[in-house]
C-alpha cells in the first residue's frame, strides 16, 4: 500500500506524534511519500516539496501554464479529472488553474491513501484524492479545529464531505469538528497519541520520587505561543513567590513570543525565577524531566500533548488546564490534577494543594500516571491501531 503523507513542512524532531506515525505506517510494510516543503533533515522517507508560489505575477503565470501542460501530457485523465471536479464544486476558472497548479506534484503520483496530517492542509486539495482515485484519510489535532475556523467557520465546508476516514486525537476534538459541519457518515477513529514508553523512565523508584520542597522545580514544555498560556502560568508562580515560595521554572522550546514572556516575566519579578532555554533534544528534555517536581501544561487551546504524557511515564506531577484535549490526558486526582484554564489564582492554589500533599498520597497519583501511560499510549498499540485505520 502507498500511502501519500500531506503536511505543510517536514516533522521537525519536536514533533514526535508525526514522526512516530510515519514509522508504524513504514515498520507495518507500507510504502510512504511525503509532500511537505523540506525544512530540516528529515529522511524517513521521501520528501517531494510543494510548489513554489512567486511573487512576481508573470513568473507565477508561467510556472502555472507550463506545470499544467506537463501534468496535461503525462496524465490527461487526472488533469480532466480534477477540473471537472473542480468546475462541480463552483470553483472560480482562476483558482481551478491555481489549485491545479498547487497539486501537480501529487497528482503525477500512484497512490492508494492520500494522509493530511491536519485539517488545515487539505485545504484546496479537497478534490485530489478522488482524481487519482485514492482513498482520502485526515487527521485533526487541535488548532486546526479550535482556532483556524475562527477566522473562516466555512473553510471546511468542501472538505467534510470529501473524506473517507477521519483520525482524531481527541473525543473533545471530534465532537468539535461535528460543531464545524463534519458528515454523520464519515468513518471516524480516536487514536490518541503515543509515546516510546521504553524510553521515558525515571532512574529513580517512584517509590524514591520526593519533591524537593526546599526548592521546586517546574518545568514546561511547549512552543512559545499564546495558546499555550505560558502568561498564565507565570502570573501564578508570581503568586506564590508572594508567598515565599522557593521555585525555579524552565521552559523549553522556541516560538514568536520570546521576547514578549521575557518581558512578562521581568514585570513579573520572576527573572531569577525562570528559564527560557529553548528547543533541545530528547536527550536532554529527558535528563529535564529527570529532575523536575511538577510539570505544569496550562494551555488555553491543546489538543492532547504528547509532552504531558512523557511527564507522567517519567513520574512527575504533572497539573494541566482543562483546555480541550488536556481533560483526556490527565485524570484529575487519579494521575494528576486539572485546573480551569486561564485562572492562574486557581492554579497557584492548587499547586500549594499539592505541595501539603502527603508523600504517600502523591507517589500512588505516580503510580497511577505510570500505569496508565504504559497500558494506554505506548507506541505499539498505537502502531496496531493505525494499520486497522487503514485496512478495515
Amino acid at each position: 500500500m502507498k500511502i501519500g503523507f500531506v503536511l505543510f513542512n517536514s516533522p521537525e524532531k519536536s514533533e514526535t506524534f508525526l514522526i512516530s506515525k510515519i514509522n508504524n505506517l513504514i515498520e507495518s510494510g507500507c510504502n510512504v511519500v511525503m509532500f511537505a516543503n523540506q525544512k530540516n533533515n528529515f529522511s524517513l522517507c521521501k520528501v517531494i516539496p510543494h510548489p513554489t508560489v512567486y511573487k512576481n505575477f508573470v513568473l507565477q503565470i508561467f510556472k502555472i501554464i507550463v506545470s499544467n501542460i506537463i501534468l496535461f501530457i503525462k496524465r490527461p485523465r487526472i488533469f480532466i479529472n480534477f477540473l471537472n471536479l473542480e468546475k462541480k464544486d463552483n470553483i472560480s476558472f482562476q483558482d481551478r488553474w491555481k489549485n491545479l497548479y498547487l497539486n501537480n506534484h501529487i497528482l503525477s503520483q500512484d497512490l492508494d491513501w492520500i494522509y493530511f496530517g491536519f485539517a488545515t492542509t487539505a485545504i484546496r486539495r479537497e478534490n485530489v484524492s478522488k482524481s487519482i482515485n485514492a482513498k482520502m484519510g485526515l487527521s485533526i489535532r487541535g488548532y486546526d479545529i479550535y482556532v483556524y475556523p475562527l477566522k473562516d467557520k466555512d473553510c471546511y465546508k468542501r472538505l467534510w464531505f470529501k473524506i473517507d476516514k477521519l483520525h482524531s486525537i481527541s473525543n473533545h476534538l471530534l465532537k468539535s469538528a461535528e460543531q464545524y459541519g463534519l458528515d454523520d457518515r464519515t468513518t471516524k477513529s480516536v487514536i490518541r497519541p503515543s509515546i516510546d514508553i521504553n524510553y521515558f523512565i525515571n532512574k529513580k523508584k517512584i517509590s524514591k520520587l520526593k519533591i524537593n520542597r526546599k526548592k521546586i522545580q517546574f518545568l514546561t514544555i511547549a512552543r512559545l505561543h499564546w495558546v499555550k498560556g505560558l502568561e498564565y502560568a507565570m502570573q501564578a508562580l508570581s503568586v506564590l513567590k508572594q508567598k515565599n515560595l522557593n521555585f525555579s521554572y524552565t521552559i523549553i522550546g522556541g516560538g514568536q513570543e520570546y521576547e514578549r514572556l521575557i518581558y512578562a516575566a521581568h514585570q513579573m519579578d520572576l527573572d531569577e525565577n525562570i528559564s527560557f532555554i529553548g528547543p533541545q533534544t530528547h536527550n536532554v528534555i529527558k535528563d529535564y524531566l529527570q529532575e523536575t517536581d511538577i510539570y505544569l501544561q496550562y494551555s488555553i487551546q491543546e489538543g492532547f500533548c504528547n509532552a504531558v504524557l512523557e511527564a507522567q511515564a517519567m513520574g512527575l506531577l504533572c497539573i494541566v488546564s482543562d483546555a480541550n484535549g488536556l481533560i483526556e490526558n490527565i485524570t484529575h486526582n487519579h494521575t494528576g490534577w486539572v485546573v480551569p484554564k486561564m485562572a492562574p489564582e486557581l492554579l497557584a492554589d492548587r499547586i500549594e494543594k499539592v505541595l501539603l500533599t502527603p508523600d504517600e498520597t502523591l507517589t500512588q497519583i505516580r503510580h497511577n500516571a505510570i500505569t496508565r501511560i504504559n497500558r494506554d499510549f505506548s507506541l505499539s498499540k498505537q502502531k496496531d491501531m493505525f494499520f486497522e485505520f487503514y485496512n478495515k
